[in-house]
């Protein structure tokens, strides 16, 4: 199943690349996200190889996660291929949930429902009807946590990617307005949501400051312990703390996110 995986990703790829060529953006867009549907695969395997309710598991049942996790981007090529010539936006998880089910071999339910809310709010899978009607209990239990190592992954890399590349760190914050002042400065929306123990909405970002605190955030909706851990290991969680530190001027509320944040991260029951 992880090799047709492999090579049904390759495909969208290649044709997306053949249909967005003539456009330089649109063809790094692709090729950066070629990129990182292997990094997420890798941070992936990590997490997966160390899950306690997976370990019992046969060869061809962590095929079938590993492969969900591979292919959580697959419709992305498809939404830059839509961007690029049809300056329309489609949702690249509901689009592969689609594409998938068409697919016998990635039919499964456990495959194709967490990928169509990876990029989500998990209440949206919660509220899925489809979700909502699965009678097994075990099953609808493994569709859960499948999407909760889809998402983990998914945001990991992303993490990754931004602490260690500049260019990627440039892509996510934007470019800074030049004022140290208001790029300093932490909005009242943001006072106001940052200690919730949930991701800051995107939309209530008006500083880089509020970025990255955003990004600090998505720390909140991590669900395997295993997920922290390599972050810890590999340094991005105070790579990311650091990038805070220097772009933040608001020193009293900066102090109180940072405790909090480190409570969150050290008193938090994340899943084994």
């Amino acid at each position: 199943m992880l090799q047709e995986a492999c090579k049904l990703l390759k495909d969208e790829y290649e044709k997306c690349l053949h249909c967005v060529q003539h456009d330089d953006f649109y063809r790094k867009y692709a090729q950066e996200k070629w990129r990182h549907s292997w990094q997420v695969m890798g941070v992936g395997n990590y997490i997966i190889a160390k899950i306690e309710w997976l370990k019992d598991c046969d060869c061809a049942y962590l095929d079938m996660v590993k492969t969900a996790v591979l292919l959580h981007d697959v419709c992305r090529f498809a939404e830059i291929t839509s961007l690029c010539c049809a300056h329309a936006k489609l949702d690249h998880g509901v689009a592969a949930s689609e594409l998938l089910q068409t697919i016998p071999m990635f039919a499964d339910i456990r495959i194709w429902l967490p990928i169509k809310h990876h990029g989500h709010l998990i209440e949206d899978l919660y509220n899925d009807p489809v979700y909502q009607q699965i009678d097994d209990l075990h099953l609808k239990e493994q569709v859960e946590k499948i999407c909760f190592i889809i998402r983990d992954a998914d945001k990991i890399a992303n993490l990754h990617m931004m602490c260690n590349e500049p260019d990627m760190l440039f892509l996510f914050t934007g470019t800074s307005s030049g004022d140290a002042e208001k790029d300093g400065s932490v909005s009242d929306i943001i006072k106001q949501t940052a200690f919730s123990g949930m991701t800051v909405p995107r939309n209530f970002e008006m500083t880089m400051s509020d970025r990255m605190i955003s990004f600090l955030s998505w720390y909140m909706d991590i669900n395997y312990k295993y997920a922290i851990e390599f972050c810890a290991t590999l340094g991005v969680t105070e790579k990311l703390v650091r990038e805070y530190q220097k772009i933040c001027r608001d020193e009293p509320f900066k102090s109180d996110f940072l405790r909090y944040f480190r409570q969150y991260l050290n008193e938090h029951q994340f899943r084994a």
